[in-house]
């Protein structure tokens, strides 16, 4: 069984991501699968913006097509405001215990 779309997903990825600063998928953190399967549907959703790219052998899910690379991934305004409020909202790091 493949990677799974979750919320805690989505919201990993939007927190990664700013307006101003585009950002690729191997700057992100946490699985490269999991991160591709958030990126498309974020970009189904209008949440952000960015150079997709589609796997080159054509492999499908239930979903469509699956990404091999994403590139200049920004959120989109509305969204940009959003994640900044979620980001003041958010217990500092350092305070938690890591498993």
């Amino acid at each position: 069984m493949g990677p799974r779309l979750t919320q805690a997903l989505l919201v990993s990825v939007l927190c990664q991501l700013s307006e101003s600063q585009p950002r690729s998928l191997a700057e992100l953190s946490g699985q490269r699968e999991n991160n591709l399967l958030a990126i498309r549907e974020l970009f189904r959703q209008g949440r952000i913006t960015g150079v997709l790219r589609d796997d080159p052998f054509g492999v499908e899910d239930a979903q469509g097509p699956l990404l091999c690379d994403a590139e200049r991934l920004r959120l989109r305004r509305p969204y940009a405001l959003q994640m900044e409020e979620l980001n003041e909202q958010a217990p500092p790091t350092e305070t938690l215990i890591r498993i």
